[in-house]
């Protein structure tokens, strides 16, 4: 087994697992008087006339059709032939974190405002299933076919600045918005008009052809001088004080709308709305575009045969594959997230729920739906549970709790808890803490 072939392939998909992101944060939404659930609906304020938020954190991960045990056989071993077998025909990654530092929230009256800072890091990365099978195993099974390899990635991090208001129009109604400029800290993307790469082996002479059109914009992050000084230097997860206002800038816009009743709470948000960042400071493009044929037994050999050294054939690669550097700036936008959600109270302990969610980019819409139990002892401590179907799995089951002692409110929540008892087998990581300070309550009275 050559250590050049595992290194390839575990940079390409494997490794990425510990840095690639999805979006939806399903079971917070639930906790409609917290302020973290107000991330979710900008409409959603607790019984508080003063919220400070600390530090906090949100994450998710997901990963379609293989586990860490598809990867790692019971002896501890790598066996990459076995997660290939287990591989769709396309995959994805994707990965989620918002690292939240701090912010606050006032209500005066029938106004709230609030104020937030959050460093917000968002990865995918779609793949065939041929890209690992080339990597790992080599062409000679696609001899006489035309083979698609190329990834789609789309990796980068941004300060979000919020400034957002509610306003209870009517009694027990309250619509709310948000503005949030957005400066860039760094981005590796494919272009998304060219994301092309074919390969083509003659069945008689051997012949490869590569029909390619792909492109890779980066911005503070990528540095490619050959295929053996590759240079990528993105902090994931890292906060970077610098950056806080760099020449990356968008904006984003949320909006939401909360009707709470006795009885029953209706609600619905957007959040993203014509999200973009315009990226222009130490920008990098890269491309290659042709057609490429190889003659010759020797060369084809060298790539055909499953035990040759991958490494060995870089320079030789890079020859024959121009890739073209330019410094051009681009742009790269938010999927657009939707809400619809509504809980019904029982009694003073019980309330049930169910949500709707989706989400739009510009390749795919995804549906998430939940429904959940929660129980509240007093104003001092709440339990929930959901369970979800996403990313067409049923097999989700949440909890959150928001515990308050004195002004401190702790605030916790994942969507799939099985993760914690089966992460071997798990295809979805989702936790979110949150801690607040909360001052004056407001009665109902009031």
């Amino acid at each position: 087994m050559k250590i050049n072939k595992i290194t390839s392939f575990s940079l390409l998909v494997f490794l990425s697992l510990s840095q690639l992101q999805a979006q939806e944060d399903l079971s917070t939404y639930f906790l409609t008087h917290s302020w973290q659930a107000n991330r979710a609906n900008p409409a959603f304020y607790p019984d508080y006339k003063l919220v400070i938020g600390l530090p906090g954190v949100y994450n998710d991960l997901f990963v379609s059709n293989i586990t860490y045990n598809d990867l790692i056989d019971q002896n501890g071993e790598v066996d990459i032939d076995a997660a290939i077998a287990k591989m769709g025909a396309d995959n994805q990654i994707r990965e989620s974190l918002h690292l939240e530092t701090i912010s606050l929230g006032l209500r005066l009256g029938k106004l709230s405002l609030s104020f937030g800072h959050s460093l917000r890091f968002n990865a995918s990365m779609d793949y065939p299933k041929t890209l690992p099978q080339l990597i790992w195993q080599g062409n000679a099974q696609f001899i006489g076919q035309q083979v698609e390899f190329a990834p789609a990635i789309d990796l980068w991090g941004v300060h979000e600045f919020a400034l957002g208001a509610g306003v209870e129009l009517l009694s027990g109604l309250t619509v709310g918005g948000r503005v949030k400029w957005l400066s860039g800290e760094a981005a590796v993307v494919t272009a998304t008009d060219q994301q092309r790469l074919s390969l083509d082996t003659d069945p008689q002479i051997y012949q490869l052809t590569l029909d390619a059109d792909y492109k890779v914009n980066a911005s503070n992050s990528l540095v490619y001088n050959g295929l053996d000084e590759l240079k990528l230097n993105f902090d994931f997860g890292n906060f970077n004080a610098s950056q806080l206002f760099s020449k990356n800038s968008g904006l984003a816009f949320d909006l939401g709308i909360h009707f709470r009743s006795e009885k029953l709470e209706l609600s619905a948000s957007a959040l993203d709305i014509g999200g973009q960042v315009d990226w222009t400071e130490e920008v990098r493009n890269y491309e290659i575009k042709g057609n490429y044929e190889f003659d010759g037994l020797e060369f084809a050999a060298e790539i055909l045969e499953d035990s040759s050294d991958f490494g060995s054939v870089l320079d030789t690669i890079e020859a024959r594959f121009p890739i073209t550097e330019t410094f051009n700036d681009f742009s790269t936008s938010f999927p657009t997230r939707y809400y619809l959600g509504g809980q019904y109270h029982l009694n003073d302990t019980w309330r049930f729920g169910a949500l709707l969610y989706m989400e739009n980019d510009q390749k795919e819409t995804q549906l998430s739906t939940a429904v959940s139990a929660n129980v509240l002892l007093g104003n001092a401590f709440n339990l929930g549970a959901t369970y979800a179907l996403r990313a067409d799995r049923a097999d989700n089951l949440g909890l959150n709790v928001a515990v308050k002692l004195g002004p401190i409110q702790l605030v916790a929540a994942t969507d799939n808890i099985i993760t914690a008892i089966q992460p071997r087998n798990s295809h979805s990581a989702n936790v979110r803490l949150g801690l607040n300070l909360l001052f004056g309550k407001i009665e109902k009275d009031e």
